[in-house]
């Protein structure tokens, strides 16, 4: 395949991840709000996502580093979690009690994690290095739109079949995914020997800065995602699709921005996109405290897409130019587990902050952790891995 292609198809399998976790916005929370109204229990529910993150993306990003698969070393555990993802999301609705749809929700963020860090691992080896943030631009681009596909007709199709987005989205997911890694050819594992493993993290400074601010993003991201509908439906009065259709503008300006940030950070330094991107998100988020009306906080969750589409795009590029090429997937799985693990502790938190003292610390608390990402990144630098002569 020509390479010029490849940034683009390689991004196709992104949609599927943006559809799958679009479900996690809306369909999983309504689906179970159907079943309990414990904020607390939505918040258990919903944090496995980030909870099997901690563990399940480094898992097969080191399994991935060591395999030696004739149709490649990413290929086959993407293919699998894939497919299982599917099932799982297919089995979802037809669950009836809280125990039983926690159980299937924990298999199907079990499997969707398992695939998704190899995915991002293959990213950074399949395209060139001037076009990594093109790549991962593009990448989110069909993610959002994913999502917001969801989104959009998510409730919708919910109103005529509570199974039927599930259906749909497990569908869409697999099409996206087998249909972009046919086309692409996998590099060989090139190492023959299997490197032991190593917590050696400490080692690498940029690393584990970049890994500290990513925590403070998501730990900020985790305590509006679960929350933001019924915040908007109890504490503002907005409709249920008032409050889907900001989501959906949030994805839309991510989507918009994504291709002309990717190209941004492929011209100059990543960390100075990623620290505007955290900026934004965090202003935009001290801003919602105070907005009240539809339009406000169409205009807010706008600007937030936009901050966040950054910060995507730049962590994933400037991981892959801070680390041992040979050792990409367990550092990829690693970061995640920063990346989860704050979701999972703020999505349980502030599920419990809610019961007890209501919304009045929703948007100021995610602001304030925002900020603090935006300091670190300011006072950082991601210095390049240079490869032993």
């Amino acid at each position: 395949m020509n390479k010029r292609y490849v940034p683009y198809i390689i991004g196709l399998p992104n949609m599927s991840v943006g559809i799958l976790w679009g479900m996690n916005l809306v369909l999983i929370p309504m689906l179970a709000g159907t079943i309990t109204q414990s904020n607390k229990l939505l918040g258990y529910l919903v944090s496995m996502g980030a909870f099997t993150g901690i563990f399940v993306q480094y898992l097969a990003g080191i399994l991935s580093d060591r395999s030696h698969f004739k149709m490649g070393k990413r290929k086959p555990f993407i293919i699998i979690g894939v497919l299982l993802s599917a099932i799982f999301i297919c089995i979802m609705p037809f669950t009836k009690s809280y125990a039983m749809l926690f159980m299937i929700a924990f298999l199907f963020y079990f499997s969707l994690n398992f695939y998704q860090g190899p995915y991002y691992s293959l990213i950074p080896e399949l395209v060139e290095d001037n076009q990594l943030g093109l790549a991962n631009g593009f990448s989110k681009i069909i993610s959002v739109l994913g999502s917001g596909l969801i989104l959009f007709t998510g409730p919708r199709l919910w109103s005529k079949s509570h199974s039927l987005p599930f259906f749909i989205a497990a569908a869409l997911g697999l099409v996206t995914v087998l249909a972009a890694i046919a086309f692409v050819k996998e590099k060989p594992n090139q190492s023959q020997k299997t490197n032991k493993l190593s917590f050696d993290f400490m080692k690498y400074p940029s690393v584990m800065k970049l890994y500290l601010s990513v925590f403070f993003v998501f730990l900020s991201y985790g305590c509006i995602t679960p929350f933001f509908v019924k915040y908007c439906s109890t504490i503002l009065k907005f409709s249920e699709t008032s409050a889907s259709t900001g989501l959906l503008l949030l994805t839309l300006a991510g989507a918009v921005f994504a291709y002309p940030i990717g190209v941004l950070s492929d011209k100059t330094e990543r960390r100075k996109v990623l620290l505007i991107g955290a900026f934004i998100f965090a202003v935009s988020l001290l801003t919602a405290t105070f907005v009240k009306s539809v339009l406000g906080m169409y205009i807010v969750l706008s600007l937030i897409g936009i901050g966040f589409i950054a910060i995507q795009i730049t962590i994933y590029a400037i991981l892959a130019e801070i680390v041992p090429p040979e050792r990409l997937g367990e550092f990829m799985g690693f970061m995640n587990l920063f990346i989860s693990l704050g979701q999972f502790i703020s999505n349980n938190l502030m599920g419990s902050i809610l019961d007890k003292l209501g919304f009045t610390y929703f948007f100021p608390a995610a602001s304030v952790l925002m900020f603090i990402a935006v300091i670190i990144i300011f006072f950082s630098r991601f210095s390049k891995y240079k490869v032993k002569a």
